[in-house]
């Protein structure tokens, strides 16, 4: 039986018709989404185009691989928008949302049960967090476990593991006096990462992951699980590919931290019950919801399997969501302070005056004293005037139906976007920071975090602000901190650029951040290492 025998004789009619019908909603919803921007604060719009034009000049100006925060920032100071502007990328993308003010933010940033975090996010790395993490959570369930892990987070409790992450951290000190002795050039953000993958090892679980000294499979589980998650630039092979590679690698990192945490456990049975690591207290914490402290109800972590569950999911967010900062934060100080000698002089000093001058009285004042770590106020404004000129990326949200926020008296749609807290943006506008001529906002100067009069504490988000702000962000300053006291004043760094020849003036030169998932620091900044 042929098909025409089985269709109806006015087959070809219906098929043009059903195709014009399509053809025709197609138009229909392309018009729409194009004229939802007329009257809204966006770059040079056209109905066929959208902004997609105005992107692609824009990217002419930086190199292949740049984290796209400079042209986003660009584009608002071009186009002179006042706290908020909208990107049409489609059909080629999701539309961004991009806050450029404080207040603004903060909006956003105050109500994540109106605007959570996007489901671009939660799929990018959702897969390798997993489902219970403070990370994927939301709701009652999120301020649950929020509240059984930020005693853990509390100052006086991070300062307890500073004598772990000496320990780390002279291994850390051991392997760059290696490359110094030899006068190889090593990769300073690869040596860093492995650094803070240890100390979040250390910190979470008190466990010793030694990816500094040799293989470590928790390591290069997750690392190989962050390699294959797939972003909208991937190619088709990576991104068909990225969920079969990306279970694979998260399944043998869940073994392996399941082995270890079972065993720390087990080890820990008989002692005495002081706790030492963040699990250590948001088991308590769970204990304590749980109705189950004090003596025989109390659970072991090994034993709960719910409980087990979280702690997995949840050493596997600290590692995601620290790693990267911290890496990036010990880089980019090394950095300029490589460049800056009068600032390195001024840290150096300032350590000599709090620890004495030699590395024996260093360690054993630090480690009698840990909170000495709070009294390095240059210290703490290199870090963060670091943070200010490269933080690591963007949160990126959603709106739920009809969700709107108000500036200035005007109501902005904010439904079917990417919603973005640009925070390059605020770190950088003139209008948000004091005018000081003598610390143009595009160098580097900590001098600005000396004084409240010549910073904007509102403006710095490279943690962000808000309920479901970064609760690790004290760790990592304590970490870091650690760090430059026990290195800045032995060695001398130098960078040693490949010959790409690329560079973007007031974002780091040479050493700008590109895009390989987050914003790392370009080729990871190959450097050489003296002793002093």
């Amino acid at each position: 039986m042929g098909i025409s025998q089985v269709l109806p004789a006015n087959w070809p009619w219906l098929a043009v018709g059903l195709i014009t019908i399509y053809t025709s909603y197609l138009t229909f919803k392309f018009i729409k989404h194009r004229r939802f921007y007329n009257g809204l604060p966006t770059p040079p719009h056209s109905l066929i185009l959208g902004n997609l034009a105005i992107m692609g000049e824009g990217m002419k100006n930086y190199p292949a691989d740049i984290h796209p925060q400079p042209l986003f920032t660009q584009l608002g100071i071009d186009y002179k928008f006042d706290g908020i502007y909208y990107l049409d990328l489609y059909p080629f993308s999701e539309s961004f949302i991009f806050i450029l003010d404080p207040d603004l933010a903060l909006q956003v940033q105050s109500q994540p049960h109106l605007f959570p975090r996007h489901q671009f996010a939660i799929n990018f790395l959702g897969g390798i967090v997993g489902k219970k993490s403070i990370f994927s959570t939301m709701g009652k369930e999120w301020q649950q476990q929020r509240s059984w892990f930020a005693p853990a987070f509390s100052m006086g409790h991070l300062l307890t593991l500073v004598p772990g992450m000496i320990e780390e951290v002279l291994v850390f000190k051991e392997k760059l006096t290696k490359f110094a002795v030899t006068g190889d050039t090593f990769v300073m953000n690869d040596e860093a990462m492995k650094l803070a993958i240890d100390l979040i090892g250390r910190n979470v679980g008190d466990i010793k992951l030694r990816s500094q000294v040799g293989y470590s499979p928790i390591q290069d589980s997750f690392s190989s699980a962050i390699e294959w998650t797939a972003g909208v630039t991937d190619p088709w092979w990576k991104k068909l590919l990225s969920p079969v590679m990306m279970r694979w690698y998260t399944g043998r990192l869940d073994r392996e931290l399941r082995r270890v945490i079972e065993k720390r456990y087990k080890e820990r049975a008989g002692e005495d019950g002081v706790d030492k690591s963040i699990l250590d207290l948001a088991l308590r914490g769970y204990n304590k919801e749980k109705g189950k402290l004090g003596g025989e109800k109390m659970v072991r972590a090994d034993l709960d399997g719910e409980f087990m569950q979280l702690a997995l999911d949840n050493a596997k967010t600290f590692f995601a969501g620290g790693h990267d900062t911290t890496a990036s934060l010990i880089t980019y100080m090394f950095y300029y302070l490589s460049i800056n000698p009068s600032i390195l002089s001024r840290v150096r000093a300032e350590h000599d005056q709090v620890f004495g001058a030699d590395l024996e009285s260093t360690i054993k004042t630090l480690t009698a004293n840990p909170a000495l770590v709070n009294h390095l106020p240059f210290t703490l404004a290199v870090l963060k005037e670091t943070l200010r000129l490269h933080p690591v990326g963007f949160t990126v949200r959603e709106a739920v139906p009809g969700a709107t926020i108000t500036y200035k008296d005007r109501t902005y749609p904010m439904e079917g976007h990417m919603i973005a807290v640009l925070a390059s943006s605020m770190h950088r506008d003139p209008a948000l920071w004091p005018s000081l001529d003598s610390m143009p906002l595009d160098e580097y100067h900590p001098d600005r975090f000396l004084d409240s009069e010549t910073h904007s504490s509102a403006a710095w988000q490279p943690f962000e602000k808000g309920p479901r702000n970064c609760i690790g962000q004290q760790l990592a300053l304590l970490e870091v901190k650690v760090i430059a006291v026990l290195m800045v004043r032995w060695f001398d760094f130098e960078a040693q650029f490949r010959d790409h020849g690329l560079k973007i003036e007031g974002w780091g030169g040479r050493a700008y951040q590109e895009l390989k998932l987050s914003a790392k620091p370009k080729d990871g900044i190959p450097m050489v290492a003296k002793l002093r």
